[in-house]
């Protein structure tokens, strides 16, 4: 199925999430869409699937100029949406999931047995390996998006819009994906739309890429044409060397604002010892499994440790809670902000105010009006797009509500953060808008810990950073150490030593 996006707009409440996109997509090809978060690469993937109608403009589908005006009306004319949060029935078998709504009957029974062979048959001839039989609620996430995508096939789907579908998977995953969607595309011509914030993918994975930059289209071109660079620059407006601060090391009588002595989870890891000054950026790098996330919801009294204590000023913090570490001037960014930070379904303004401005609620009754100014203020400092601070966290973009999530603890006013992959699940643009945050703040003199998976990060942010490997802490890097490669061998527990002996 051909595409083409006719100087289409989408206005949301007066936001303008599209302006005038024109651009083509060519049948039976892999097409990327790429964006910041909030440039509109989601909305216009909603918009091609039929599940949004433009404000202005339309999108013509192999020439013809009838718009699709519903969902099922997209259906009907072969188009489907895999959207990053699955719209499956945990409870029923893969083949009724596949067949919902159109399973055989035969004077008004269900024929389970006839569903599952025309299932076996469709899932054989596409090369997947799903048991018709099992639960959906079973499987893995990346099995579930085969589901949507058999679901999509068995409607005689040409168009399949697959919005974020490598957020949740694995490595494996990821590469078993791929190979169903060119082999789709290769064999049977259907066509997908790949909206993604991982720009590897999009370069493994389409044939084209078209770049959107504050809802206006920037280009439309063969990915052989570009780079993860090329890319990042023309989403961000600017060179990717600026993605990441200048480095500006404390002043050097900094006090020692956070410290560790000996902590012990059992069975999680042992003897942590770890100091961050006034104004010092510290990272913990490592592999999944390393213990760090682990460290950091202990520091924060999320997790009981045995044996051990936490710090703030020298000293140390009694009944170790979210609470007293609250107290004492403690906030954390937790890892997953859907199921750990943000309530999704209630507004920004809400989320903000969670844990904060007690002082603004004198004997129990709340100050709307300064509450207000304050999460207004918050929202405004922290640049988050949004129409309304009463705008629902779930409306928002990944990036979005990661700043809600940073706002909701700042707005405290902590003198110590501890950031838990602060960046996942960000595009390059909001990833570069953090980074300026974290370092605006330790220049500010807060105490500052992160833990992130990815080593660049750490590098292109911290003053010193410690390496953990099986529950231990096992090297620490100065400003003058890091390199990824050393952290990278470190955390791997491979040495120049092992490497020339190898050679």
């Amino acid at each position: 199925m051909q595409i083409v996006v006719d100087d289409v707009s989408k206005h949301f409440a007066g936001a303008i999430a599209l302006k005038n996109v024109t651009f083509e997509i060519r049948g039976g090809s892999i097409h990327g869409l790429v964006g910041e978060n909030g440039a509109g690469k989601s909305t216009l993937g909603k918009l091609v699937g039929g599940i949004l109608l433009p404000s202005g403009g339309r999108v013509i589908y192999d020439g013809d100029g009838t718009s699709v005006s519903s969902p099922r009306e997209a259906i009907e004319r072969g188009i489907a949406v895999v959207q990053q949060e699955l719209i499956l029935c945990p409870d029923l078998s893969v083949a009724a999931n596949v067949y919902l709504g159109r399973e055989t009957t035969k004077l008004g029974f269900l024929r389970s047995q006839a569903n599952l062979r025309e299932f076996n048959q469709l899932r054989d001839q596409l090369g997947f390996n799903l048991d018709g039989n099992a639960k959906v609620g079973s499987l893995s996430i990346a099995d579930q998006q085969q589901v949507e995508i058999l679901k999509a096939l068995s409607r005689n789907a040409r168009l399949i819009v697959l919005d974020e579908p490598t957020s949740s998977l694995t490595p494996t995953e990821i590469e078993h994906l791929h190979q169903v969607v060119k082999r789709l595309a290769k064999d049977r011509g259907t066509t997908f739309i790949y909206v993604s914030h991982f720009l590897d993918h999009i370069l493994s994975t389409c044939d084209d890429v078209t770049i959107l930059r504050n809802g206006k289209h920037v280009r439309t071109g063969p990915s052989t044409d570009e780079t993860q660079a090329s890319l990042a620059t023309a989403m961000l407006g600017r060179d990717l060397a600026e993605v990441y601060p200048p480095k500006k090391a404390p002043p050097p009588n900094s006090a020692i604002k956070l410290s560790t002595s000996s902590l012990t989870r059992r069975r999680k890891f042992e003897n942590i010892n770890i100091q961050v000054k006034a104004g010092e950026i510290v990272g913990i790098a490592g592999l999944v499994g390393s213990g760090r996330s682990e460290v950091l919801r202990s520091i924060f009294g999320a997790d009981e440790f045995q044996s051990g204590a936490v710090a703030i000023d020298g000293r140390p913090v009694a009944r170790h809670t979210p609470i007293t570490a609250m107290h004492n001037g403690m906030g954390m960014v937790p890892e997953s902000r859907r199921e750990q930070g943000l309530f999704l379904e209630h507004s920004i303004a809400e989320n903000i105010s969670l844990v904060n401005f007690g002082d603004l609620r004198p004997f129990g009754f709340v100050n709307r009006r300064k509450e207000g100014d304050e999460i207004s203020k918050w929202a405004g400092r922290l640049k988050i797009k949004c129409a309304s601070t009463d705008a629902l966290v779930s409306s928002l973009s990944g990036g979005n509500q990661q700043k809600v999530l940073f706002a909701k603890w700042l707005a405290g006013n902590p003198s110590v953060m501890l950031l838990d992959e602060p960046t996942r699940g960000v595009d390059i643009g909001a990833k570069s808008e953090i980074y300026n945050l974290i370092a605006e703040l330790a220049e500010r003199g807060m105490a500052i810990l992160i833990v992130s998976s990815e080593i660049e990060e750490l590098v292109g942010l911290c003053h010193r950073i410690y390496i953990m490997r099986e529950g231990r802490i096992v090297g620490e890097k100065s400003s003058d150490e890091i390199e990824i490669g050393a952290i990278l061998r470190e955390c791997l527990g491979v040495f120049e030593s092992d490497l020339r002996s190898n050679g």
